[in-house]
């Protein structure tokens, strides 16, 4: 298959918080066309595309503040406060203070700088920091944004980046929630084959149920598990020629490079979440 890939435009939408129709990169030395994903989200940020239907989710909220739970790396309470700051509402961060590292972390700092009220809970379980800081977020009369940002609008909005690209044989994807893997299945369809890298050892089956439930169709997935916890960072290895996140693309590229290379060959599209 010979690959095929938009000729529009980039453009600034959402009042200058996104950028669609990011640009696609081919890199020889690695087999990989890389989308520029953690280009959809220009300065003040975050770079990262999971932050595409925030700006939706909150403009149709008719509430006034918005709140939002970060963890440990997370960057979902950055990309709310500057989606509350261009539309004149209140952001709440949540975010989890650990006795062996206090005060916040770089993203709560970025989204205090964007005018959030930054707010800190014990650390602990994910489910149950939420349903502390939704307890607190709607007592303020605000809405609090789903855990973990899984947001219909983000699925919706990351199936629009893939419109005009197509001839890809693999598609590698670094996942959390799978909720950007979950756009691109919707979009591709059911043609490439969907590497999808865990940024985090979890249950394999209950991760494809929900990317499966949010892309809305059938596909050939492979989970790539190299056993990290949450907190990890990529293990070393070959440096990428673009921004990649520690956490979780870099994991993604390196493995790709020590292993993935060898295995999968034909056309292959390196989804660069940001």
């Amino acid at each position: 298959m010979k690959v095929k890939l938009p000729t529009t435009r980039s453009k600034i939408t959402c009042h200058g918080m996104l950028r669609s129709n990011t640009p696609t990169e081919y890199y020889e030395q690695f087999n990989l066309w890389v989308k520029r994903e953690d280009l959809s989200c220009p300065s003040p940020g975050p770079n990262f595309s999971k932050a595409r239907g925030v700006y939706a989710r909150i403009e149709n909220m008719p509430e006034k503040v918005i709140g939002c739970l970060d963890t440990y790396h997370s960057q979902g309470g950055h990309a709310t406060a500057r989606a509350c700051q261009l539309l004149n509402k209140k952001c709440l961060v949540f975010y989890p203070e650990y006795k062996h590292e206090p005060g916040f972390r770089p993203p709560q700092t970025r989204a205090k700088k964007l005018g959030a009220e930054l707010i800190g809970l014990p650390a602990g379980r994910s489910a149950v920091l939420y349903h502390q800081a939704k307890k607190l977020c709607e007592a303020a009369g605000g809405y609090m944004m789903p855990n973990a940002l899984k947001l219909e609008e983000t699925v919706d909005e990351t199936a629009k980046e893939t419109i005009g690209i197509s001839g890809f044989d693999y598609v590698v994807i670094s996942i959390s929630s799978g909720t950007i893997a979950a756009g691109v299945i919707k979009g591709l369809g059911k043609v490439p084959t969907y590497l999808l890298h865990l940024g985090y050892s979890r249950s394999h089956e209950e991760t494809a149920k929900y990317i499966m439930g949010k892309a809305g169709i059938g596909a050939k997935l492979k989970l790539i598990d190299e056993k990290y916890s949450y907190k990890d960072v990529s293990k070393d290895g070959v440096n990428p020629l673009w921004p990649c996140n520690p956490y979780y693309d870099l994991k993604a590229f390196r493995w790709w490079v020590s292993e993935g290379m060898k295995l999968y060959k034909g056309n292959v599209l390196f989804w660069n979440v940001g």
